[in-house]
């Protein structure tokens, strides 16, 4: 185990309070009380009030982000479009996305979470709408105006939800939190993959309704920001969360910062780069490839597909705690990795059920989305965590635009999704050469940070604190 005097930038950096003397601790005691005393006046109602709304605030937003996939082959029979005009309905909301998130987290601290979240959700919702009357008016370049509007707002809501749940669950159920609220997100997406073949089916074959019906599910959305907006407004009002709004300092972009970054948090940020354009890339098109690769019927293929994120809902907030709790962080992102790895392979060369596969492959998603995001933010240092995030998603936005692109043109000149699969598994190995990679920088170069377990951390924290009051004690006897 790593002595907490090898890093003591490291251990200032999870604690700050560690590195003062006995004597500045008592001075922060009251500081600290007050702290406190806000945190009793912060009932449960409310906070939890606030995570419900805070979590609905990406249900309508992800409902209809693949409402296009859903529905992929009647949209292309209706509207002529070929693979990669489809493609480039993806694209535009990664690109879009990608630059969106870098400026996000500075209008948030500029502002508040509250009207972020109005602002976020009115523009998904405003892009959503005009991508309806794209399809309406059977007018492609119209849909591709919606869908860059929608990327702008999707992307930024969940920077706004974040740094809303970091405000309401401080140090408190804070990985809980954020776990609902990635379920809840999965769950708006499970749900379009139910419903939207059946409300086309229903209505008589019309498009255009289905589209009309994810419009409402993001009003629905932007209603629970205007909720919130009313409860944070009162809470504030009320000294139920005091000053920690201007005061969190959340993704601040100091791009000088950017060129201290270490090199793990580069392969980390190009890893997740090239596993979410190998899922999201996949879902793309998952219903069009399962009925072509095992003849299901369109509405069979679009339940199945949605097996994925129905795994990953119960699996998210377990994987998080397991991991939490053994540690082994870049272990676990690897296996995950090579699981979905085996995914691919399995699509791509053989014609046997898909379930099982993605099943696992729901898993993997699951174990990623709890081992990776967590170890680019302790790779950098917490002033920084702001940025990296953004430049890692702005990283990871451009490898799932560019990668929507070349399955698109793959399918347009080859008559079968087996060169999209191909492509896909290339990805997947790449990501699992660069996590090894990752294993190896961890271990040499950050004495096996990121393999911590949470245990391990507070037992290194109180070693430091009694190593810095012995040394405090010391110094005043030879005063």
């Amino acid at each position: 185990m790593t002595t907490p005097q090898t890093q003591p930038q490291k251990e200032e950096e999870r604690e700050p309070l560690l590195s003062s003397s006995p004597k500045k601790q008592e001075e922060q005691q009251p500081q600290q009380s007050n702290n406190n005393i806000k945190n009793v006046l912060l009932t449960k109602k409310v906070r939890f009030t606030a995570l419900f709304l805070s979590c609905f605030l990406t249900f309508g937003g992800y409902l209809v982000f693949d409402l296009v996939s859903a529905l992929k082959t009647e949209l292309q029979s209706e509207m002529s479009l070929d693979d990669e005009e489809y493609s480039l309905l993806y694209l535009v909301y990664a690109w879009t996305n990608c630059l969106m998130v870098l400026f996000a987290g500075a209008l948030v601290d500029r502002t508040t979470n509250r009207m972020c979240a109005v602002i976020f959700t009115t523009l998904a919702l405003l892009g959503q709408t005009i991508l309806s009357v794209g399809v309406q008016l059977d007018t492609f370049v119209v849909m591709v105006i919606g869908r860059v509007i929608f990327g702008t707002g999707l992307g930024s809501i969940c920077v706004a939800q974040n740094a809303i749940v970091s405000v309401y669950f401080r140090d408190f159920m804070l990985s809980t939190a954020f776990a609902a609220t990635l379920t809840v997100s999965r769950v708006g997406s499970v749900t379009n993959f139910f419903l939207s073949t059946y409300i086309y089916t229903w209505f008589g074959d019309r498009i255009n309704v289905v589209f009309w019906f994810g419009t409402i599910t993001c009003a629905c959305s932007v209603a629970c920001a205007v909720l919130f907006f009313v409860l944070d407004k009162a809470a504030e009002t009320k000294g139920m969360i005091g000053g920690e709004a201007k005061q969190r300092g959340s993704r601040k972009i100091v791009w000088g910062d950017v060129l201290k970054f270490p090199l793990i948090f580069w392969v980390l940020s190009v890893v997740c780069s090239l596993y979410y354009s190998n899922i999201f890339a996949l879902m793309a098109v998952i219903v069009d490839y399962l009925h072509e690769r095992n003849h299901f019927e369109k509405h069979e293929a679009s339940m199945i597909s949605s097996i994925i994120y129905l795994t990953a809902i119960p699996c998210v907030p377990v994987f998080g705690a397991i991991i939490d709790r053994v540690g082994k962080r870049v272990i676990f992102m690897a296996l995950s990795i090579s699981v979905l790895l085996g995914f691919d392979c399995y699509m791509a060369w053989t014609e046997w059920t898909p379930i099982p596969a993605l099943i696992f492959a729901g898993a993997s998603y699951s174990m990623v989305a709890s081992s990776l995001w967590p170890s680019i933010c302790m790779v950098v240092p917490k002033k920084c965590v702001g940025t990296a995030n953004g430049i890692a998603t702005s990283i990871q936005m451009i490898g799932i635009g560019c990668s929507n692109l070349i399955v698109g043109a793959l399918r347009k000149h080859f008559p079968t999704y087996s060169e999209a699969m191909y492509y896909l598994t290339a990805c997947a190995g790449a990501a699992f050469i660069l996590s090894v990679i990752a294993i190896v920088i961890d271990r040499v170069y950050n004495n096996g940070l990121l393999n911590k377990s949470d245990a391990q951390f507070k037992r290194e924290i109180v070693e430091a604190a009694k190593t810095n009051g012995d040394s405090h004690q010391s110094d005043s006897k030879n005063q």
